[in-house]
């Protein structure tokens, strides 16, 4: 009996459900479950505190800046040293930087300070945006985005519904070329964050406004597309190209077009509200992974009670290519997109002089320099990439029933994974019940797993060790059979009837009194049956 895992829905019940009950340290992909690996680092320094913030860029030609912000000083990442580019900032723990790119320019931006900007291949430290400012005055913003040849601010301290926008192609003109801005009207609350692309869209807490270039006296037109729901937290919007997903008062969502189109709607958004720890909101945050389509989530969970500092244990995981969840485990204040410098035999010196005990592989992309990686700061508030062998990974389906009206015994179960995988069996007999848990069964050299376990309802829980390389896992082929004393009865009868030419009377009597009887008096009588086997009867 084979069993597809299926995609993972938290939100569906465990009976019935037509996907998997866990699906920890993977991500779904077509038809199997990948691993998602874990988290190395490779900075040899840290930042001493929380990230509020990273971003990853390259300069028009083709080198890498890589920028990690706390709430008092901007790091740039370079050879795996973090270096302070601008520090005695103000912000508290609670306030995130925003970084965009401009063509060359690296704006910052947290809404307490004076926006930052670095020029790439230029600039040595950060400085204040209004020193490079030839007309008007540089607002203090809390984020930012470029919309067509425009830098585009949104929410200031004395008006968090402004949005305001540079002069065209030039971020020192804050009056004229085109620079203006504009108040939003209504309750949909403050800006949380502004998309870039040739349209932009601006996230307010509770509405969704589209820009779009039209120039003239207008400059932008906006549209709102949608006039309720926007984005709770600001750091939960991420973006590939023209895709942008978020989070909202009331699930995931991405904006296809002009819709807002719902992603976690009866899948995941009552397991995250119920395991998001709502102490630590400000610390969720979203990134993309555009080479394996995959949208990611950072948050803490309420399981994470050893740690009062609010550091983010849990990565929400949506392949966006076939719209199936998952969920990871990590311990880490950031992820973003990043792009990994090339490293010389000297820099890698910087990060280790034994090459044995780098933990990045020497044969993955990471060395090549311009490639796009998964990049956090861990807990250790260090630098670290999502490359390395994969936590321990947990499958489990769905509660089945086997042998409808039966319970079943099962004998064996064969993972189909390539991963020398352990097998555990839970079951009850009534729903109302509390699951019986074997123990665990590990792989033998036949690729089956010796596990027995009986129950009418049955789930298989499938683990991959830490630390192994494997590829995919699909399901599970069952070895199962009924069970039951009257079952068995059956059975018996079944047999006799072959063996023994019982005469039909007798038969009929037995198949009658073993839908009467109870279980006492069947185990009696199977027991006397087994006794008498062997013996001809007229």
């Amino acid at each position: 009996m084979q069993v597809p895992f299926g995609e993972w829905l938290p939100d569906q019940p465990q009976h019935l459900n037509p996907g998997a009950n866990v699906a920890t340290n993977v991500y779904y992909a077509l038809n199997s479950y990948k691993r998602f690996p874990s988290l190395v680092e490779y900075s040899t320094n840290n930042i001493a505190a929380n990230s509020r913030g990273a971003g990853s860029f390259r300069d028009n030609s083709g080198n890498v800046f890589n920028f990690v912000a706390k709430n008092t000083d901007i790091y740039q990442l370079d050879g795996g040293t973090f270096t302070s580019r601008k520090g005695s900032l103000t912000g508290t723990d609670t306030d995130f930087f925003t970084f965009t790119q401009f063509g060359n320019y690296v704006i910052a931006s947290n809404g307490k300070d004076a926006a930052q900007y670095y020029l790439m291949g230029s600039s040595t430290n950060f400085a204040n945006l209004s020193s490079i400012a030839t007309a008007g005055t540089v607002p203090v913003f809390r984020v930012s985005g470029v919309v067509r040849d425009f830098l585009v601010t949104g929410n200031q301290p004395t008006n968090q519904n402004r949005i305001q926008w540079s002069g065209i192609n030039d971020i020192g003109t804050w009056t004229g070329k085109q620079a203006d801005l504009q108040d939003l009207p209504g309750s949909g609350g403050e800006i949380v964050h502004i998309t870039s692309g040739e349209i932009g869209y601006v996230f307010r807490q509770n509405q969704i406004i589209r820009m779009d270039y039209v120039g003239g006296a207008t400059v932008f037109r906006l549209s709102v597309i949608s006039p309720n729901r926007g984005a709770v937290y600001g750091r939960t919007v991420c973006q590939d190209n023209r895709r942008v997903f978020f989070y909202a008062d009331d699930g995931f969502f991405e904006i296809n077009g002009d819709n807002v189109v719902s992603i976690g709607a009866e899948k995941v958004n009552r397991f995250f509200d119920a395991n998001l720890n709502k102490a630590y909101t400000d610390r969720i945050c979203a990134a993309v992974d555009p080479f394996n389509q995959l949208a990611l989530w950072l948050y803490p969970s309420v399981n994470n009670t050893s740690n009062t500092t609010g550091i983010c244990d849990r990565i929400l995981i949506y392949n966006y290519a076939t719209k199936k969840w998952s969920l990871a485990e990590a311990n880490a204040s950031t992820i973003f997109t990043q792009f990994v410098g090339a490293y010389t035999v000297e820099l890698m010196d910087i990060i280790s002089q034994n090459l044995d005990a780098i933990n990045i592989a020497l044969d993955t992309d990471f060395w090549n320099g311009g490639q796009l990686f998964l990049g956090a700061i861990d807990n250790n508030y260090k630098a670290a990439i999502f490359s390395g062998t994969a936590n321990e990974g947990e499958i489990e389906t769905s509660e089945l029933e086997l042998f409808p009206n039966h319970r079943a015994s099962v004998q064996g179960v064969r993972p189909i994974v390539d991963a020398p995988a352990t097998v555990t069996i839970k079951s009850r007999d009534r729903l109302a019940n509390s699951a019986t848990v074997s123990s665990s069964s590990s792989m033998n050299s036949s690729g089956m797993n010796p596990v027995r376990q009986s129950g009418r309802y049955v789930k298989i829980n499938v683990k991959t060790p830490s630390g192994v390389v494997w590829t995919n896992a699909q399901g599970i082929d069952l070895i199962a059979s009924k069970s039951g004393l009257r079952w068995q009865i059956k059975q018996i009868l079944t047999m006799l009837d072959i063996h023994l030419k019982l005469k039909s009377s007798f038969k009929d009597k037995l198949r009658k009194l073993s839908m009467h009887w109870s279980m006492k008096k069947i185990k009696k009588t199977t027991k006397h049956l087994l006794g008498l086997w062997g013996n001809k009867w007229e």
